[in-house]
């Protein structure tokens, strides 16, 4: 079976490294109220907002368990669908897409993120965040604040990177985006002072025994930060007591037609370095979407260069590594100086980068061993493309001890963190018994999972296998459907498997013409079986 290329390009932004947790909610007035009556009914945040982005990092901390408790067996059953506007988020629970999430450890975050005013309320917690600031904004200045703690320890994530109107089914009036992944860990919403600096530890506590001395603002909570200590980064399942939805990864769905010629992927089958969730006007700021000036430091936007090299400056790690990706072109020296400082700040995309560049000897001495050190750290960050890329080169043996069952452990990583290619390169391990178990079936999920992540490899290898029988009941019809997705998203084998079958009428209307056509887009993206078909037609 075929396996992805060796090494990933640069990955700029990926959810773990990217999407900071959370934010919680406004400068509230004391007053003897409970969460449930502050926290329960969704509104309209009126404002300036008229829509939201492309993709979007709602909290959901302000749900009510239940809520959140639909929204798991949603993304237990498929990829969960939503309704996302200015004013809603809304899971569409009987609305489905085919798709799995998988869980990806990380390095355990911790973070204290307050909202100081009603309309960051209104725009960090969609459900509820009006109806909230109307019951609070009588105390915008009075010194309270409600906090947010988090303890994060890993994402979950659907290879899933599009999702267009035909991939829908069942009851889906209203759909907007797709769920692509989702924060996990544990948290506590409560009320706070501005006077008062607490830190996630102390706010946990709270819960854990200790007394509040200022809050008349029932406490929301869900999990406790002992159990999440526990986890590990190459844990496949959060610790018991640390599995709570923290904030999501919204993608909009397109309007593309059943049938349409899908987009290849990333190399790495990564999340793609174009949103940080936040509305136009508003940028990433200590956890929250809020209005920031250049002396505050924020999250840059893709792409802006001077801000990007500003907020570097100000230390801000996600800045740094997009102000390396503009340098890449460039100024090598530049963009690698950017990118370790990234790393060295935290932000896990950053590590991925250096590592590339280490390992490329791009504006810095090539040095395979250093690159796998940065792929670790950027593996141990929730990083998909650090595990891909560390995963191959233990398959290779570069700068590494080639370790076969270490290789699969970390594209199994890469692949619950949402890398399709990691899901290539796991299933053809399984298909040949290379570092793990021959196992036939298990490859073919795992294509399964990567072809719709739209990685054309994964396409291929389904359709061998059903048009084979290997590891799945033959399916003639099947293996034509994935052979067309396969060539859809380029894939020269694809192109030539499907040109034969038109060709002969194998699970396809046979048609000369068309095979012929298909045959030279085979040839032409460098199959020379399909040349050799071409030429004899």
């Amino acid at each position: 079976m075929k396996r992805t290329a060796a090494l990933a390009g640069i990955p700029l932004l990926l959810l773990a490294s990217g999407c900071a947790p959370g934010a919680a909610a406004q400068a509230i007035r004391p007053a003897d109220r409970t969460a449930a009556n502050a926290l329960g009914e969704p509104g309209s945040t009126g404002g300036e907002c008229k829509e939201v982005g492309k993709e979007g990092k709602p909290l959901v901390v302000d749900w009510k368990p239940e809520a959140r408790g639909d929204l798991e067996v949603a993304m237990q059953g498929g990829v969960a669908v939503v309704k996302y506007d200015c004013s809603t988020l809304k899971l569409l629970e009987n609305c489905h897409v085919d798709g799995t999430y998988g869980f990806k450890g990380i390095v355990l975050k911790q973070q204290v993120v307050r909202l100081n005013d009603a309309d960051e309320v209104k725009i960090n917690l969609p459900l509820s965040g009006a109806a909230l600031a109307a019951n609070l904004e009588g105390a915008a200045g009075r010194g309270s604040s409600l906090d947010l703690a988090t303890a994060l320890v890993g994402n979950r994530v659907s290879t899933r990177s599009t999702v267009t109107r035909a991939d829908l089914s069942g009851m889906c009036d209203g759909a907007t985006h797709f769920v692509r992944g989702a924060n996990i860990g544990a948290f506590v919403l409560e009320q706070g002072s501005k006077a008062e600096v607490k830190s996630a530890i102390q706010i946990f506590k709270i819960g854990a025994g200790g007394k509040s001395e200022s809050s008349k603002l029932a406490r929301q909570q869900d999990g406790d930060l002992e159990s999440c200590q526990a986890s590990t980064s190459e844990g496949d399942k959060p610790p018991s007591r640390c599995g709570a939805l923290v904030r999501l990864s919204l993608v909009a769905i397109t309007d593309a037609p059943a049938g349409a010629t899908a987009k290849a992927a990333s190399p790495a089958g990564g999340v793609k370095d174009d949103d940080d969730g936040c509305r136009a006007g508003l940028h990433l700021v200590d956890g929250k979407c809020a209005k920031a000036s250049a002396t505050t430091k924020h999250v840059c936007k893709a792409g802006d260069l001077e801000d990007c090299k500003a907020q570097c400056a100000l230390d801000e790690g996600w800045s740094c590594s997009r102000f390396g990706g503009t340098l890449i072109a460039s100024d090598g020296p530049g963009a690698a100086t950017a990118f370790k400082k990234s790393c060295d700040l935290g932000h896990a995309g950053g590590c991925s980068n250096y590592g590339l560049l280490l390992s490329k000897g791009t504006g810095v001495a090539k040095s395979d061993s250093d690159a796998a050190t940065y792929f670790a750290k950027a593996c141990s960050g929730g990083d998909p493309t650090g595990c891909f890329n560390l995963g191959s080169m233990n398959y290779e043996g570069r700068g590494v001890a080639k370790d076969l069952a270490k290789a699969s452990g970390l594209y199994k990583q890469a692949c619950d963190a949402g890398s399709a290619a990691g899901c290539v390169n796991l299933g053809a391990s399984y298909d040949e018994g290379l570092g793990v178990p021959k196992d036939a079936a298990k490859a073919v999920s795992l294509y399964k999972r990567a072809c719709e992540g739209d990685k054309a490899e994964g396409c291929t290898n389904l359709g061998v296998a059903y048009s084979t029988g290997a590891g799945a009941a033959e399916d003639q019809a099947a293996a034509t459907r994935y052979y067309t997705r396969g060539c859809n998203l380029g894939s020269a084998k694809s192109c030539g498997y499907l040109g034969k079958r038109t060709r002969d009428g194998k699970g396809a209307d046979k048609d000369a013409n068309k095979a012929k056509e298909l045959l030279k887009r085979g040839c032409d993206l460098g199959d020379s079986s399909a040349c050799d078909a071409l030429k004899a037609l």
